[in-house]
């Protein structure tokens, strides 16, 4: 059971940072590549799909941590990141969607940061 949650954080944190690193590089490849804005890069698509995975992964990993180690921050933080993400959403095309998109991502990376440390103490002997 230890193993299945701290891999639903590792994937949670790789999506999270892969929203990061698509909202902060996607301008750059676009200035620097225009052809790229006619494929996926440049699809708002995208930012659904990641938006689709990650909350859901994010929920799960961090209730399957949180139910073991009650910790109030982590669903707190959790929660909090994974509203920057959706509200985003609502910000296209504006500078406010990767401030948000950043906020949250970083919000929510540290949430299942916490929650595995935590759920490694819980296992420890010491």
């Amino acid at each position: 059971m230890l193993r299945q949650r701290l891999s639903w954080d590792h994937l949670a944190m790789g999506l999270g940072g892969l929203c990061f690193a698509h909202c902060l590089l996607t301008p750059v490849l676009l200035a620097l590549f225009p052809l790229l804005a006619q494929g996926v890069l440049g699809s708002e698509s995208v930012h659904s799909l990641l938006l689709w995975l990650t909350i859901p992964v994010s929920g799960l990993g961090l209730w399957l941590g949180c139910r073991e180690h009650k910790d109030r921050v982590v669903i707190a933080f959790g929660v909090l990141g994974m509203a920057f993400l959706v509200i985003a959403r609502s910000f296209e095309e504006s500078p406010l969607e990767t401030w948000s998109t950043v906020a949250g991502s970083l919000t929510l990376i540290g949430a299942h940061l916490r929650n595995f440390r935590l759920c490694r103490m819980d296992r420890c002997e010491h």
